[in-house]
């Protein structure tokens, strides 16, 4: 299968091309108009029917721009897209109840609360604790809602894996989210939310982003409540973590991977330098997905041992209305919907 991955950030040029060269990640589409033979050309949906061939231009930050294969659209045999949605923390709560006495015959210096965290959907399992003074010698009695401002400053204070979140959250202090996830949920009084990151986040206690393929599910455990009476910890699962789909860190890893195809790039001697990526931190992307063989043949995808397909990923941002609109004949989804009308992708 012959792959190829294009990033619009800003959308279908308007403005067409400069010199030949296509704005810095601008998409658009060429086509051989059949009604005069020309091309390649910019296509226009309204007065260029039915195009023999189209190919996908995305511009580039220098160098050439960058082509898809030339597809005759009778051939395309998948078409679809999927919108953009944004990551998820898994949000794991600790909910406090009562007040702390000493236990019997304790100790106040005693009063530690130890939590374990644990990581479900790493390669192993992997596993982190920290302990919070709740009571002293000065007072023994505190309440829930004391208990969670007490148990937040022991977390925040400490190093964690990169799987967690710095931060955590109290009814008062809600936890600032990564980059293209979604806000967390405001937990309760007396209860303390803790997060696993999400792929890409920088929200780790290393500033490193947190580099995985999913996000991080995780779980507290209340391990021990040394000579801590009365008061009690329920732990429970508040929000499962999401990836996302088109996220600023999927995309620029699928583009990575894309480069020696896409550029000619496979990091050896005397190459090229690495190209500057498309991606752009802070933007989140709708995928659009074509898959068309090479003969027409939809029962087939080899010829005599052959790779008879092509697979182009389009990247496109999402939010830009003005460009990706359904209402703008121009769009760029529009203009493949007009050229692939088996099937409209109507999600975006």
């Amino acid at each position: 299968m012959a792959r190829q991955f294009l990033i619009g950030e800003l959308g279908n040029a308007s403005s067409g091309y400069t010199a030949g060269k296509l704005a810095d990640t601008a998409l658009e589409i060429e086509v051989l108009d059949v009604s005069n033979d020309e091309g390649p050309v910019i296509y226009n949906p309204v007065t260029m029917l039915n195009p023999d061939m189209f190919r996908i231009v995305q511009g580039t930050t220098a160098g050439p721009n960058v082509y898809s294969n030339w597809i005759n659209p009778r051939n395309v045999i998948a078409y679809d897209g999927n919108p953009a949605e944004n990551a998820l923390h898994c949000e794991a709560d600790l909910v406090i109840a009562g007040e702390t006495t000493l236990a019997s015959g304790g100790s106040a210096s005693m009063m530690i609360l130890e939590l374990k965290f644990v990581l479900h959907n790493g390669i192993t399992e992997q596993f982190w604790s920290f302990d919070t003074q709740i009571g002293s010698a000065s007072d023994t009695t505190i309440a829930a809602a004391d208990a969670d401002i007490l148990i937040q400053a022991a977390y925040e204070a400490a190093v964690k894996p990169d799987w967690l979140h710095k931060d955590c959250s109290t009814s008062g202090d809600v936890a600032a989210p990564a980059t293209g996830a979604t806000t967390p949920t405001t937990p309760a009084d007396a209860t303390v939310s803790f997060m696993g990151n999400v792929p890409g986040a920088t929200t780790t206690s290393s500033g490193d982003a947190y580099d995985a393929q999913d996000a991080a599910q995780i779980s507290v455990i209340v391990t021990s409540q040394n000579d801590i009476a009365t008061q009690t910890y329920t732990p429970a699962v508040l929000v499962n973590g999401y990836q996302g789909v088109g996220t600023y860190y999927s995309v620029k890893a699928y583009e990575d991977k894309m480069k020696g195809i896409m550029y000619g790039y496979y990091n050896r001697r005397n190459l090229p330098n690495t190209p500057d990526n498309g991606a752009v931190v802070g933007s989140t992307y709708d995928y659009v997905t074509l898959v068309a063989t090479k003969d027409g043949s939809s029962a087939s995808g080899q010829i005599h041992g052959v790779d008879n397909l092509d697979e182009i990923v389009v990247a496109a941002k999402a939010g830009v209305n003005s460009v990706y609109q359904l209402g703008n004949a121009n769009a760029f989804v529009n203009k493949l919907n007009t050229l692939l009308p088996l099937a409209d992708v109507t999600n975006l």
